[in-house]
């Protein structure tokens, strides 16, 4: 697919059928993480999903914050939207009372982790597949151990961001630039 077809096409989806990709194309989309802008000095993992106990005691988890009637967000259940596999990027965050840097140093990281989401819903995109970018799992893991080790973070790592893969049988029409959403200015 040519690289503009894939930007009209890549779209957030949240539908997903039960199709499981294959270890092949998972492993590109795998590869497109790993070459996308990365500073390497950054401790990253990438965790690939595809146990249905592990992301039901992730989703759990979500429900915990965003399941309760006074939940700072409503958000829609299933979390995970049905898609059959979730890959987590967790990383090691620079600690200001060890590094007088770290701010600078955290703030890189999270250029680092977006790169590396992107690469992953374009390549997806690219090969025929759906994915949507995931933010409630990632945050409800923050403080439950258990369900970090059962998604296969290591330890000492935190969930930094992670996105869906799939099939989906809704029909994604190619969007269209809305310059409304981000103002521009041109400084010549």
């Amino acid at each position: 697919m040519e690289f503009e077809k894939v930007l009209v096409k890549r779209a957030s989806t949240r539908k997903y059928n039960s199709q499981v990709p294959s270890d092949d194309l998972i492993q590109k989309v795998i590869d497109s993480a790993l070459l996308a802008p990365i500073v390497h000095f950054h401790k990253l993992h990438l965790s690939v999903v595809t146990n249905p106990e592990a992301i039901k005691l992730a989703e759990d988890e979500a429900e915990k914050i965003f399941g309760v009637p006074d939940a700072p967000v409503k958000m829609p259940k299933p979390y995970l939207y049905n898609a059959p596999v979730w890959i987590i990027l967790s990383g090691k965050k620079y600690d200001e009372n060890e590094n007088p840097n770290a701010k600078l140093m955290n703030d890189n990281l999270f250029w680092n982790v977006g790169s590396i989401i992107e690469n992953m819903e374009l390549q997806a995109t690219a090969l025929g597949l759906a994915s949507c970018g995931i933010n409630t799992t990632v945050v409800a893991m923050r403080n439950a151990p258990e369900v970090k080790k059962a998604v296969g973070i290591p330890e000492g790592y935190d969930a930094l961001a992670s996105v869906i893969i799939g099939y989906t049988d809704v029909n994604i029409p190619d969007r269209k630039v809305r310059p409304e959403f981000i103002p521009v200015s041109y400084v010549k």
